[in-house]
């Protein structure tokens, strides 16, 4: 899809190099998502330090993190084909990023012994503006494109693209042809990753540093990647079950996130009880 958009900016007499890349996409996001972060850190009288390098942490787990998901999942693949290749030509996962950078910036600051709770509900915005920005990037590399379609929102990707390839070898297209229109699933979770940060800015706005923002990012990106997954048409993405690798981890956050706030719950039920004998004592005492 970006040759195309590049061509549509030459016709229009725009410098192709203002289309940013995947990877400027995704350093962008970065960049702003870590200066609002920051800002809250210091608002709430944080350390902007371990902020910081906390952040720094999450980033390069991140770049990491999203190979290794996709590396493991292709040893399978690679076994049979007796071939090292589908590991070593693995793509990014999504959601392997996502996971290493909460694993790494958790342990970091764990091992400074600074608050991991408030940090997550600071880059949860964060988090959102990064999905939508990488997914856009994702729409312009033409890959995780969807299944095809008869809506009007269909979107053509060009000759050559990973779309129209797979639709060649399926007997959809002719050799040379665009791909058959298809679900713009990239730009489906970019709006998705928008709508996360903006519900966890609420929390955010209220005060909150109590998980609440981070939980609320988490729990309607994974519902919502659930539901993209369904229109997915790019096939290598690995299944178990009927479902997809990514919808499997959604499921797995789901039932995390219901165990957090079960505990919470309890916790919440067990200062209650306590705090009502102290109130009755303290009464009497009056």
């Amino acid at each position: 899809m970006r040759p195309v958009v590049i061509g549509w900016l030459a016709r229009h007499g725009v410098p192709s190099e203002l289309l940013p890349d995947y990877f400027m996409l995704a350093a962008i996001a970065v960049v702003v998502g870590s200066l609002i972060a920051l800002r809250l850190a210091k608002r709430d009288g944080a350390s902007v330090v371990h902020t910081a390098r906390a952040i720094a942490c999450a980033y390069l787990a991140a770049l990491a993190g999203g190979y290794l998901f996709e590396a493991l999942r292709a040893i399978p693949a690679a076994l049979v084909a007796g071939s090292w290749r589908p590991v070593t030509h693995a793509g990014r996962a999504a959601y392997g990023g996502l996971l290493a950078a909460i694993l790494a910036a958790a342990a970091y600051l764990k091992v400074s012994d600074e608050p991991i709770v408030p940090f997550f509900d600071r880059v949860a915005i964060g988090a959102g503006l990064t999905f939508a920005l990488v997914r856009t990037g994702c729409f312009l590399a033409g890959c995780d494109y969807g299944m095809p379609t008869a809506g009007f929102w269909g979107v053509r990707f060009p000759p050559g693209s990973l779309a129209a390839i797979d639709h060649l070898r399926r007997g959809f297209v002719p050799a040379g042809a665009s791909s058959l229109p298809v679900h713009p699933t990239q730009l489906y979770e970019a709006a998705l990753g928008l709508c996360a940060g903006l519900a966890a800015a609420v929390p955010i706005a209220r005060g909150k540093r109590d998980g609440t923002a981070f939980a609320t990012f988490l729990s309607i990106y994974a519902a919502g990647r659930f539901a993209i997954e369904l229109l997915r048409g790019d096939r290598d993405r690995g299944a178990a079950l009927g479902l997809s690798t990514a919808q499997w981890v959604s499921v797995a956050i789901a039932i995390a996130l219901g165990l957090a706030f079960a505990k919470r719950a309890r916790r919440r039920v067990a200062t209650d009880a306590i705090a009502e004998p102290a109130c009755a004592v303290a009464v009497t005492a009056r």
